[in-house]
């Protein structure tokens, strides 16, 4: 089977309206997530989780699609090939302008997600300590590879009820 250019517009086309499209909510969704991480709200954190998953599995078969037509016509992998790609279907720059812009919306949202990351880390980080100082330990207790218990776990008085 071989493809036209005009073909391979077309597809490299809608791999970027989707991808355009599927990239704005993930960035709704981010910011969103910055907004419920802040009210502590967990059954929200776990509907927004699961709808970014689906975005994000979306974004990855869009990806694998572009990739895939790289190889197929033999321009190889990685940026230079998509780059390469879109210069052999669109001479007039227009999809790689398109892609790019994409790209810039995606960095976007690695910050945004990377940030909400730093805040789950920070929340786990005191939660942990916060119960090393109910056990009375100085480090939270690890399992050996036979599951004995490696760490004390102090005995404290935390009051009588």
């Amino acid at each position: 089977m071989t493809l036209e250019r005009a073909d391979v517009r077309s597809l490299l086309s809608r791999i970027l309206d989707e991808e355009s499209q599927l990239l704005g909510e993930l960035e709704t969704l981010l910011r969103e997530e910055t907004a419920i991480l802040k009210s502590d709200d967990v059954d929200a954190i776990a509907r927004i989780g699961s709808t970014r998953q689906h975005c994000i599995d979306a974004l990855t078969r869009l990806d694998a699609e572009r990739t895939d037509t790289c190889r197929m016509l033999s321009f190889g992998q990685g940026r230079g090939a998509v780059s390469k790609l879109y210069g052999w279907c669109d001479p007039g720059g227009a999809l790689e302008s398109r892609w790019l812009s994409n790209l810039n919306i995606a960095r976007r949202c690695q910050r945004l997600n990377d940030t909400n990351g730093a805040v789950v880390t920070a929340r786990l980080s005191r939660v942990q300590q916060l119960l090393m100082a109910i056990r009375g330990t100085a480090a939270p207790p690890v399992y050996s590879a036979r599951g004995s218990r490696h760490g004390v776990l102090g005995m404290r008085d935390l009051g009588r009820a």
